[in-house]
């Protein structure tokens, strides 16, 4: 989920940056600021979710470990008995394994694409409630612009007195507690850090070709 937010911080901060920069043709502005990383650190949830994806995670990778332990186990069972089977019996040997194999590759792209949708649900809710307390304080406080501040953002330096974060952090915290919180995250995503990886050198079990 990291790289999720990561990439809605960036997404945010260009937005944010150059948001109503029309409006400069109007007159005199009230213009801000804020650190809209900083903002997404502390954005209500956000840590809950990311101890519920990392719990999850080790309930996936022990799931993967065990179907591909029973595979190599399997595996290495029929390896042992090829010289004394029939031609026959190895091909429906071989046809089993590459069944299991195939069903645990399945079972691991489900996996990930559960995953990645449920991170990318996350981040929109949070990128949203952010966008929406950033806007709140802007319309209450008078601003015309506020600008993103950060890493990924066009200022370079400004007037602490412009900052804005610590009003957004507590609008964001508002609108968070009026609002349904995020659900829990489901069973069978996938970890936080990224795809599901399978167990090295386990990942595709070989089954030995007919004779």
């Amino acid at each position: 989920m990291r790289s999720s937010l990561r990439a809605a911080v960036a997404a945010l901060s260009l937005g944010l940056t150059f948001a109503a920069a029309p409006a400069a043709a109007q007159g005199a502005l009230k213009v801000g600021y804020v650190d809209v990383a900083s903002v997404m650190d502390q954005v209500p949830g956000r840590a809950e979710a990311q101890a519920s994806f990392e719990r999850e995670a080790q309930g996936i990778r022990a799931e993967l470990q065990r179907m591909s332990d029973s595979l190599q186990t399997a595996v290495q069972a029929y390896q042992k008995e090829q010289p004394t089977l029939t031609a026959a019996v190895r091909q429906t040997r071989e046809k089993a394994l590459q069944d299991r194999q195939q069903s645990y590759q399945q079972r691991a792209q489900a996996l990930q694409e559960r995953g990645a949708q449920r991170e990318q649900e996350l981040a929109g809710q949070f990128e949203t409630l952010v966008r929406d307390a950033i806007n709140d304080v802007r319309t209450t406080e008078g601003f015309s612009m506020i600008f993103a501040f950060g890493p990924n953002s066009a200022l370079l330096s400004a007037d602490k007195s412009m900052d804005v974060t610590d009003k957004v952090l507590a609008r964001m915290r508002t609108i968070a507690s009026s609002r349904p919180a995020a659900p829990a995250a489901r069973p069978a995503a996938t970890p936080t850090s990224g795809p599901v990886a399978a167990p090295a050198g386990a990942a595709r079990p070989k089954t030995p070709p007919a004779n």
